[in-house]
Order: structure tokens, then C-alpha cells, then sequence
């Protein structure tokens, strides 16, 4: 986790919740992750992922979990966390 992301999750309740979803298309699917800072629904399927002094809980479902989950913090004038599954923005 990038050390603004790290201030920004501090500052906003000190958790983060990490759900990877998948969409179904004629082509196949893609799993994507979504990111809270507030206990989403089904907070029981969460598990927590290994961090440095934040509190981590992951949800891979089907998907699994990846090797490596980096949080990052995005944007200039609206602030907002991403997740990357193993470097990517989806899981391939």
C-alpha cells in the first residue's frame, strides 16, 4: 500500500475492504476489484490480507486471491482508493 493511501484509509477509519466481482461476457470474463473504507455488505466473506499497519480484509470469491493486492490512492480534485491484483486492474 502507497504511503498517501496508507493516510488516506487512517483518516477514514483505518480499514479497508477489497471485493473482486466478476463480469460475464461473450468473450469470457474479467475479474475486477472494488474498494471500501466502510464495512460493505456481506462482511463475513472478508478475510483478512496480510499489511503494515492497516487492516486489510480481502473477498476473492471464486477468483480466488491474488500473490500480491497493491492499494494505491488516485486523483486530484476526488480522492479515491484503487486495488490492482498482482500489478493489474483485473485479474488475468
Amino acid at each position: 500500500m502507497s504511503d498517501p493511501a496508507k493516510e488516506y484509509v487512517n483518516a477514514h477509519g483505518g480499514a479497508v475492504y477489497v471485493r473482486a466481482h466478476t463480469h460475464r461476457c461473450c468473450s469470457g470474463s474479467l475479474t475486477m476489484l472494488d474498494i471500501w473504507t466502510k464495512p460493505p455488505k456481506g462482511i463475513h466473506k472478508f478475510v483478512s490480507a496480510p499489511s503494515e499497519g492497516i487492516d486489510v480484509k480481502f473477498a476473492g470469491g471464486f477468483s480466488g486471491q491474488p500473490d500480491q493486492l497493491l492499494i494505491e490512492l488516485r486523483g486530484v480534485f476526488r480522492q479515491r482508493l484503487v486495488a490492482f491484483w498482482d500489478g493489474c486492474y483485473f485479474k488475468i
